[in-house]
């Protein structure tokens, strides 16, 4: 489904009827390495998650982290923590969506 975004950038949307199945994907907010993306399609990732009704048919998944290592580790700790705080507030509304969330290993990190 063509949203007219910047594909590099999104947000994009991808629609499979046969099956029944919508997919949406958007990058999270500032600090960003794209160079022409409007501010108004980055909203922080909790504040997406926060508009998401959920249910049993819906499933999310968060990959968090990659190029965010180059941050200070506050940075990053602050941002999983509000992520983690709108996911409870998700599964709270709606107990029965399935969460699925990948980080990066920061284990090297000091």
């Amino acid at each position: 489904m063509d949203l007219h975004t910047p594909h590099a950038g999104g947000p994009l949307e991808i629609v499979e009827l046969k099956n029944n199945i919508n997919i949406h994907w958007r990058p999270h907010s500032v600090p960003l390495r794209f160079s022409k993306m409007p501010i108004i399609d980055l909203p922080y990732i909790s504040n997406y998650i926060d508009t998401i009704a959920g249910g049993p048919h819906a499933v999310i998944v968060i990959t968090y982290a990659a190029h965010l290592v180059f941050h200070p580790i506050t940075f990053y700790v602050h941002e999983v923590a509000k992520i983690r705080q709108s996911v409870v507030s998700l599964l709270s509304r709606a107990p029965d969506t399935t969460v699925i969330i990948k980080s990066g290993n920061t284990a090297g990190l000091k």
